[in-house]
């Protein structure tokens, strides 16, 4: 993709400014009930940062997708989870303060265990390892990105919250609503200049191995919580979380270290809009799963 340095400042100023306005709404308490929900919180990692990445290391072993793709599944699969999960999880009738700890949690984590799993992940597959070779980029190169990019723009937020009093949740909504139109101007853009370059890709493709992976990520998520032994509520927390992955990160570490490349950036754009699908897609199974078995009782 056609990709400046100029556009490349922009976009990590607006997906610092969508992180920091996420961090608004965080706090010490939900750091510190990581504590007081252990079991949970251990399933929750364990698929995000062991099961999905090398299950997805597996996937492209086995199956002969081109090489940018596989790479963008990967990238995607180190990823730690969004904040949207805990809208998810919410609205599924999950345990929303195990999502939010889970989130606040896994943020932290993927700044040393994202370009940790990325770089040994990519480099076990020759293909990928190969093609990784040509842009020169190590797992030291993503962490550093990983810290301006995640922890820094999370530090203020939460600074900024823990000062805000009665203005926080304005403050939030405002300031989220305001990065998410940015950062989907900026991808939309990007992507108009580059039509030609993409209608090169088989986007439906592109699309099947997206579904494809999310229903393994959302498998994952499900079974891990079912072999801990945690309850329903909670079994629907860690599957969304497992299951909905920070794909505007992704995006972020497509354009700033590998040019836009476009099958990497279609993987993460279409897991952006496809995760909101399946997540909405649980919300309305479990949901109706709750009417029946009410309607039953």
């Amino acid at each position: 993709m056609q990709y400046s340095a100029d556009q490349q400042w922009l976009l990590s100023a607006v997906l610092g400014l969508l992180l920091f306005s996420i961090a608004i709404e965080l706090t010490l308490d939900d750091f510190r009930a990581v504590g007081r929900k252990l079991p949970a919180i251990t399933a929750g990692m364990l698929g995000q940062f062991v099961l999905l990445p090398w299950a997805t290391l597996a996937v492209t072993l086995l199956v002969d997708l081109p090489a940018g793709v596989e790479l963008g599944m990967l990238l995607v699969a180190s990823c730690p989870g969004g904040n949207l999960s805990n809208v998810v999880t919410h609205l599924a009738r999950g345990n929303t303060a195990l999502s939010v700890s889970m989130t606040a949690l896994a943020s932290v984590v993927a700044i040393v265990v994202m370009p940790l799993n990325f770089a040994l992940t990519a480099s076990l597959n020759p293909d990928t390892a190969a093609w990784l070779r040509q842009f020169d980029i190590g797992g030291t190169d993503i962490a550093l990105s990983l810290l301006l990019l995640l922890a820094l723009p999370m530090a203020l937020g939460m600074l900024v919250g823990a000062n805000a009093g009665r203005y926080r949740a304005s403050l939030q909504k405002i300031m989220h609503r305001f990065a998410f139109v940015a950062l989907l101007v900026f991808i939309v853009a990007a992507f108009w200049r580059n039509r030609e370059a993409l209608g090169s890709v088989t986007a439906l493709g592109m699309l099947g191995y997206v579904i494809a992976h999310n229903l393994l990520a959302l498998g994952l998520g499900y079974g891990t919580a079912t072999l801990f032994g945690s309850p329903d509520a909670d079994r629907r927390a860690i599957t969304v979380e497992v299951g909905m992955q920070n794909s505007s990160l992704a995006i972020g570490i497509t354009f700033t270290h590998f040019g836009g490349q476009p099958e990497m950036a279609l993987i993460g754009a279409f897991w952006g809009t496809w995760h909101i699908v399946s997540g909405m897609a649980l919300v309305g199974l479990w949901r109706w799963r709750d009417a029946h078995l009410q309607a039953e009782g």
